[in-house]
């Protein structure tokens, strides 16, 4: 299959996951701004609820919500600026395979576009991809992440292609890459070693280095 470029998750595919503990680190932080200590089950609560869940738990604390997730995209690329420096999120060995890759590159993650523009100068990768995007720090740019194809289709606009593949590691990737109408690679990293897949993938990849083949 020819595609006009290709576009890439961040998180479980060019770096290593985020620690769970980082996260909720970052959502204790945005808590305290406003002198509230949250429960574990709240923390993760926002960690892994939608935004309905969201605004639920700021109205029980009576947390503006806007606010509260200003003050948390803060602390979450704060704290993950630290990881990417201390070495405990590392690149994977493998993204060196996208200098043999012939297409336009970008990046779209559900991450803090913050923490994507410091991966990218971290570990020196920026000139690799033509556009980067993760969400922006309101509650309409966390609204509007994957599985929605927002941002895969800002970046295809911006890089001004027709079709792409999209690479991830999750449900989401592969269910906003069909809403945008394109391909779709999964990579199972040790991560998601018996990760079930609820939407069928174009690809599934152990490594990036079969995106060659793919390509």
């Amino acid at each position: 299959m020819c595609y006009d470029a290709v576009i890439f998750d961040n998180d479980g595919v060019l770096t290593k996951p985020t620690l769970l503990e980082v996260q909720r680190e970052a959502v204790r932080r945005a808590f305290d701004e406003f002198d509230v200590e949250p429960t574990t089950e709240t923390v993760d609560g926002v960690i892994n609820g939608g935004l309905t869940r969201l605004r639920r738990i700021c109205a029980v604390h009576d947390v503006p919500v806007d606010d509260f997730w200003s003050h948390h995209e803060t602390h979450a690329a704060a704290t993950q600026r630290a990881c990417l420096e201390d070495g405990t999120k590392p690149l994977y060995d493998d993204v060196t395979a996208l200098d043999d890759i012939d297409h336009p590159l970008a990046v779209v993650s559900n991450n803090q576009h913050a923490t994507i523009e410091h991966i990218l100068d971290v570990f020196d990768i920026g000139d690799r991809f033509e556009v980067a995007y993760g969400r922006d720090p309101t509650v309409e740019g966390a609204r509007v992440k994957k599985p929605d194809p927002h941002y895969i289709e800002r970046a295809m606009g911006e890089l001004g292609v027709d079709s792409a593949l999209y690479v991830g590691d999750s449900n989401v990737d592969v269910v906003a890459a069909d809403r945008a109408g394109i391909d779709s690679a999964f990579i199972r990293r040790p991560h998601r070693d018996g990760y079930r897949l609820a939407a069928e993938p174009t690809y599934e990849l152990d490594s990036l280095d079969e995106l060659l083949a793919v390509c």
